[in-house]
């Protein structure tokens, strides 16, 4: 079996030395992260596409509703309309799903935050250390 060879930068040598993680790890870890949630970002984060989505769907929807109640030939209300749009079964998984997606991208914020975290206090000890030696 041959050796495995594991390129490591001076500076990830150091920060084993002084017991803290690489950088070069946690920022992989953390644009992973970054790459997984993108998506959900750009729909429910700020200026995300959600509430156009949402609306979209709700429109369409309503004009299905329409369409069975004139095959139906029964009259139906706006309000009755925007009603039943709204107890539709695909709008409430469609809501249920938003809901998932939510909680999925603040658990995967909360990990980027932690990640951040350990960075600046790993800059922090790493300044510590540079300064204690000099002393």
């Amino acid at each position: 079996m041959a050796d495995q060879i594991v390129v490591r930068s001076r500076m990830a040598e150091v920060e084993e030395a002084i017991g803290i993680p690489p950088v070069e790890e946690l920022l992989a870890e953390r644009q992973q992260l970054v790459e997984r949630v993108a998506e959900l970002r750009a729909r429910h984060g700020a200026f995300g596409t959600f509430d156009a989505l949402r609306k979209s769907k709700l429109a369409t929807l309503k004009m299905l509703l329409r369409a069975q109640a004139q095959r139906d030939q029964r009259k139906i209300t706006e309000a009755a309309l925007e009603d039943e749009a709204h107890a539709h079964p695909e709008y409430t998984d469609f809501v249920i799903q938003a809901t998932r997606e939510r909680a999925e991208l603040t658990k995967a914020e909360g990990l980027i935050a932690n990640i951040d975290a350990t960075i600046q206090r790993a800059n922090a000890i790493a300044r510590y250390a540079t300064a204690e030696a000099r002393l």
